[in-house]
């Protein structure tokens, strides 16, 4: 007889018999997985479609608008209304700006400056914008600082020196510099000395003149003595030029405070030599 025994392996237990499964009733079947990426993914490539177009479409209404804008007549320039000229004429301003008919958008302010401040009226020039077709420009035209004299003819002089031909008058109270020469003189021309104008100017500025209490009845230029300040009710002072401006104008407190105190009869007082004062 044979017996059916479970083989042992070497070393080891005895191996078990295997067990058959029993058949069941399911069946398994292939997941829809393919089908379901392959819509997925059509999704995505539509969205990604769409979302291009959309952004095509956008682009397009974009530089539509803009060039409908900038090359439209709704922003352009129709109105320039100009501020400040009592010299130079609003319709040079306005040609010199060259505006009429330019986009808002793109309009160059500064270029227009630059054009308008050739002017020889005008000293200061501002253009802005006046949203949504129009143009402001604002001048500051330029105005005298006081006058040039030689001989019953004057000349407005802005305060460095400089003849303005083309300029408001100067304030009424505008000091008027007087330059003794012959007649003759005239016909070489005028020509203001800027150093003794910008020295009338600073002294007239800060405050020098008040605090001496003195008040300049005519100030007189000369070539060979510069700057002499005439004054009424004390001694005239004769300055030159510039120079050692801050020590003149303590030496001549200092000496008007001597001649008051000691009661001294001086016509006038001498500056030009620096520390060797000479009063006369």
């Amino acid at each position: 007889m044979f017996s059916l025994r479970p083989r042992r392996r070497r070393g080891g237990a005895a191996r078990e018999p295997r067990r058959r499964v029993p058949e069941s009733g399911y069946t398994l079947a292939r997941a829809p997985r393919r089908e379901a990426r392959r819509s997925l993914l059509r999704s995505i490539r539509w969205r990604r479609i769409a979302v291009a177009l959309g952004s095509i479409a956008t682009a397009g209404a974009i530089v539509y608008g803009a060039a409908w804008l900038t090359l439209g007549d709704v922003v352009r320039v129709q109105a320039i209304e100009v501020s400040g000229a009592e010299l130079a004429s609003p319709y040079a301003i306005v040609a010199m700006a060259d505006l009429g008919g330019a986009s808002l958008l793109t309009l160059d302010t500064e270029a227009a400056e630059r054009r308008i401040a050739t002017l020889p009226e005008v000293r200061l020039v501002s253009v802005s914008r006046d949203w949504p077709r129009g143009v402001t420009i604002e001048v500051t035209e330029h105005r005298a600082w006081g006058y040039w004299q030689l001989a019953g003819s004057r000349l407005p002089i802005d305060a460095d020196g400089r003849v303005l031909e083309h300029a408001l008058p100067p304030p009424p109270d505008a000091p008027t510099i007087l330059e003794l020469g012959p007649p003759s003189a005239l016909e070489d021309g005028m020509r203001p000395d800027r150093d003794t104008v910008r020295l009338v100017a600073r002294l007239i500025a800060d405050g020098t003149l008040d605090e001496l209490r003195v008040t300049p009845d005519v100030w007189l230029f000369r070539h060979d003595r510069g700057l002499t300040v005439i004054v009424a009710d004390g001694p005239d002072i004769v300055l030159g030029d510039s120079s050692n401006y801050d020590f003149k104008a303590a030496a001549w407190g200092a000496l008007l405070d001597e001649i008051e105190r000691d009661e001294l009869l001086v016509a006038e007082i001498d500056l030009r030599f620096g520390r060797n004062v000479v009063l006369r």
